[in-house]
């Protein structure tokens, strides 16, 4: 019966670390607003099938992994690349397509803060 037990939870606990792991693409999650004027207003990017797609008012497509925050949106031979804040958050998206350079910034979202986002941002400016 112990073992039983035991072992209930050693799968419990493995099922629920599996299931905690987040994405790398996660980063790039959320909306992107372009200036005035320019030929989209707002794109926003979600997971699908562990595949990023922008969605716009054109259409949804997946992106094409280049390498570190650079993708390629092939339906537009478009390369889009992800800038990023002191290195760490995912700031703006800057899409080159038809020899134009469109950039986006990423709205603040109602999400969830990663762990260490929450000690740093509330934590230490709290107690210190």
């Amino acid at each position: 019966m112990r073992k039983l037990c035991f072992l209930t939870l050693i799968s419990i606990g493995a099922f629920l670390s599996v299931n905690a792991q987040t994405s790398p693409l996660n980063d790039y999650l959320g909306k992107y607003v372009f200036a005035e004027g320019s030929p989209v207003a707002e794109v926003s990017l979600t997971l699908e099938d562990s595949s990023l797609v922008i969605n716009s008012a054109m259409g949804s497509t997946p992106l094409e992994k280049r390498g570190v925050d650079s993708f390629y949106l092939a339906q537009y031979d478009a390369l889009v690349i992800f800038k990023r804040k002191d290195g760490k958050m995912v700031e703006s998206i800057s899409i080159m397509v038809q020899g134009q350079e469109l950039v986006g910034k990423k709205e603040a979202s109602p999400m969830a803060l990663k762990e260490d986002e929450f000690y740093t941002r509330f934590w230490m400016k709290q107690n210190y």
